[in-house]
Formats: C-alpha cells, structure tokens, sequence
C-alpha cells in the first residue's frame, strides 16, 4: 500500500513538473532604460561604468564572476593554480569565433592581457603589477607566472576592465607604426566573442545589439537588446512605466515604493558588496577637509542613519569602513563616529574655524552625479552640515562630467559615492591605496599601503583579515571617507522578462543576457 502511494504521489509531481514548466520562448526585443552612453566600446582602457552595463554582452572575459561572486568558467573552460601560487594554466575553450568569423585562440588572451598590464590608465593594470610573463604554449592554453603569489588575481582577473579583446583587429600598424588601442575604429564597432553582436550606437538615443548563434555558451533566446539612453531616473520610469522599456536600469531606490504598487512589476532586490559613502577631498591643501580635525567634526555632525531612511531607505546603515557582505575581512570594532553635533561645534572652533557674523564657518561644495538618490543624499548632509555652521554648495553633474571634475581635476570638498569593493578586500587597493583608480580623495597612507600589499600575498584568509582589520582601523582613525549605508542592488523588470541574470545561479552574472527569454 505503501509503495503503491509513493508511485502515485511520484506520477503527480512529475506530471505537475512537466505540465507547469515553462520551455524558454525565442525571439524578441529587450528594451532597457540605460543611464548614459558608454565613453567607447574599447572595455578594457579606462574606467567606464556606462560601458560596463554594455560590454558584458558583447564580450568575454577568461574567468566571470556568478551572482554570488564565485569565480566560474568563461572562455577558459578550467584552470590550475601551481602549490607555490606562482603558476596559473588556463585550458581554453575550442571552436569559440569572433563576431566576424575568425577564429579566437590564446593568442588574443595574452595579446589583450599584455595591453592591460602595460597601459597605467587601463582600470585592471594595477592587478598585474605581480605578473612576470604572459605566455601561450599552444592555441588553447594560457600560463601567467607570478613574480609573488597573489591570493586576489584570479578574482579580479573574473571583474572589471579584463575583457578579451581580438587580436587580429586591434594588433595593427598605420604608416608603419602600431595604432594605440585608444585611435582603432573597432572601439566605435566592436568585435567580441559574446552572446550578442553589435549593431549600432546613436550617442544620446540607444546602442542596439543583434544575438550571436554561435556563442559558445548557447545561442541566446533574444534577438535584439536595445539600451534606450535615458539619462533622467524620472524620464526613464515614465518610459518603463508606459510600456517603452522592458527593464529600467536607471532607477533608485526612492522610487521602490511606486513601483512595487504596479501590477505586472518586478522589483528584485539583492544585498551586495557595494557601499554608499562620502569621499573628504584630503589632497586639497586649499581645502578645510585637509584638516583631520574638520574630518572629524563633519562625522559628528552628520546623521547617517537620517540619511539613510530619507534618501536611500533600502539596504542597511554602515557600521564599519568595508562591506561586511565579505564578513571574513569586515572589522566590527573600526567605528564610524556617531551623530553628535554639540561635539562637531566644538571641534570646528578648536580647528580655527570660528562662526562669523552670518553665522557660518566656512563654504565648501559638495559634487554629485545625476540621480535621485544621490540628490537626496547630497541634500540633507548639506542641510545636516548647515545646522554647525558649514555652508554647502552643491553641484550636481552628469557621470562624463563628474569623472572630469571629481577623479581627474579633483575639483571638489566633498562627494558621495557608491561602488563595488569586491570580490576580494584587496578593492580597497582602488579606493583608499595610494593612486588607486578610485580613491578620489587623494589620500596616501604608507602604513595602509604596506598592510594592504602584505595581505595580498598570504593566501589564508583568516591571516590576511588581521592585515584588512587594522586598515579598517587606521581608516576609522584619519577618517578619508564617511561611510553611510551598505548597498542593496535593484532589478526592476517587466514580470514577462524572464532568467535575467541576477536571478540564476552558476551563469555568468554580469550585464550577460544569454538565458533571458520573454514570456510574451
């Protein structure tokens, strides 16, 4: 009797299974909301947020990260790493072709690898400081040798600016001479070996991708992506909103709550390991945030658990100076100051910075990149820092702009910011090392330089944290950035777009639109 239930509730669940699984439908237009135009489709030569949103479709990297931040294979199919951890060997995967044809062989790998080490501008060149060479014994596989081990390289080879790049078109000569990856036309028509093909890019109005169906990975289900280019977070939901769009990846968190409330809407979101903070301009001399004291009084005066839940009002309030989203390196003992503004008034007038008959201080500005958030974000620490006696002028700026102003001219006193500081500790290289990529401060600690470059060359993870837990207090104690709240990543979709990336496991994550599918 027994038996005989268990077959029949067996019958059941597999009738069920088949008759409520759906089978992926081909075909279709993706339409996504986008922010901004890329700078260029070089991916690998600078830092370019807007393009990373793009590349991921045209192009592949050796190694991609899944939506957990595991490393997984991408067009090397698997790889060793030798017991002294000087050695990597990547097997590459056959029979993978370029979207004009030609064949995709290591050589294209150590050619692009050799141009992101040798270019100091390329936003990955920092992470091949330690490699000694980058060779190819055959067609398919790849061995970079290590000057020392590096416990983060294989994941920062899986992230940002490590895109493979084709060989035959970019390895070119004019008059004699090579033509800089930065002067080739592909950077305007690119040629990758991703799941979808470039078509066109009008600046301003949208880049349209057509699918490749020889993509080794599968041929995707989509025939077409097209990135409408709209900047304004309240023009691009009233597009998605109205049917133009079928994904907006240009909206915030302030706009969860209206959005939840409309039928046929997805709103998914997902913890990362990314955070929302401000950045003190310390390399100023002409500025009061050179001053630690000031630094110190700005912390106090600010609320950022007000700013939080007024501007940002989904994720968590930051507790410490890295993103406990990679628990084993975060330091739950380096403190952000807490709100206390009696104690900012006292600082301030210990600093030499006395209120004047208008009742301010002193004026700084404050620089922010368009967006809802960030507006409202820039607006109440302007408001929190009004109440001692800082008078702040805000600018806000498209993210072309931004970079000139606030990453390269350094023109600004304070700015917020946000970003990925995975998949290893070692991002913290990029934001508080001195020179990193992204550390816009201007700040330079050579304690913090040398705990951060020895960390890097231990592979326990329970020895490295000893080395990132005292720069989380060293951090905490010169005060070069305001942390404010940890990150929580958006996804809004159309609930007929199906198997986007963030929602499947073991794929590759990133911007890669192979398995999504519309239901419609």
């Amino acid at each position: 009797m027994r038996k005989s239930l268990l077959l029949f509730l067996f019958i059941v669940l597999s009738l069920s299974v088949i008759l409520y699984s759906v089978e992926p439908k081909k075909g279709g237009t993706m339409v996504i909301a986008y922010w901004g135009d890329p700078i260029s489709f070089n991916p690998d030569a600078k830092i370019d947020d807007a393009g990373s949103g793009i590349y991921g479709c045209i192009f592949s990297r050796l190694v991609a990260l899944d939506t957990n931040y595991n490393v997984i294979p991408d067009l090397a199919e698997s790889w060793e790493v030798s017991d002294d951890g000087l050695t990597y060997t990547f097997h590459l995967r056959r029979n993978v072709k370029w979207h004009d044809g030609h064949p995709f062989t290591s050589a294209d790998v150590v050619w692009t690898l050799n141009q992101i080490k040798s270019h100091k501008e390329a936003p990955a060149s920092r992470h091949f400081k330690d490699v000694e060479s980058i060779e190819a014994p055959d067609d398919y596989t790849v061995v970079i040798k290590m000057k020392h081990p590096s416990a983060p390289f294989l994941g920062f080879l899986a992230w940002y600016g490590t895109y493979i790049m084709p060989k035959h078109l970019y390895d070119i000569t004019k008059d004699g001479s090579p033509v800089d990856w930065l002067d080739n036309p592909h950077n305007q028509k690119p040629i990758g070996t991703g799941p979808f093909k470039f078509v066109e890019w009008v600046k301003g109005d949208h880049v349209t991708l057509e699918k490749n169906p020889d993509y080794f990975l599968g041929e995707p289900y989509l025939d077409r992506i097209v990135f409408k280019i709209i900047p304004d977070e309240n023009t691009a939901v009233q597009a998605f909103i109205n049917g133009e769009a079928d994904v907006d990846q240009n909206t915030s968190m302030a706009q969860v709550d209206m959005l939840t409330k409309i039928p046929g809407v997805v709103v998914g979101m997902k913890p990362g390991p990314s955070r929302f903070y401000m950045s003190y301009n310390v390399g100023r001399r002409d500025s009061p945030m050179h001053d630690k004291k000031v630094r110190l009084a700005v912390a106090y005066a600010l609320n950022r658990k007000e700013i939080f839940k007024k501007a940002i009002k989904h994720g968590k309030v930051a507790e410490g100076f890295y993103t406990p989203a990679i628990p084993w390196a975060f330091n739950p003992n380096a403190k952000i100051p807490e709100y206390d503004p009696e104690l900012a008034e006292k600082l301030l007038d210990e600093a030499g910075y006395p209120r004047k008959e208008d009742g301010y201080r002193f004026e700084i500005t404050l620089v922010y990149f368009t967006g809802q958030e960030w507006r409202d974000m820039s607006t109440i620490i302007k408001e929190q820092l009004d109440k001692v006696g800082i008078k702040v002028k805000l600018e806000e700026y498209e993210i072309a702009a931004y970079i000139e102003k606030v990453l390269k001219a350094g023109d600004f006193d304070l700015t917020v910011l946000d970003g990925f500081q995975g998949p290893d500790p070692d991002n913290l290289k990029l934001r508080v090392g001195t020179g990193g990529d992204i550390n816009v401060m201007g700040y330079s600690n050579k304690e913090v330089d040398e705990l951060l470059e020895k960390a890097a060359r231990i592979s326990d993870k329970n020895e490295r944290a000893k080395y990132y837990f005292k720069v989380q207090e060293i951090l905490a104690e010169d005060l070069p950035i305001y942390p404010i709240a940890e990150v929580t990543y958006l996804y809004v979709h159309k609930d007929y777009v199906k198997d986007l990336p963030y929602q499947l496991p073991n794929v590759v994550a990133y911007n890669n639109y192979a398995k999504t599918w519309l239901d419609k």
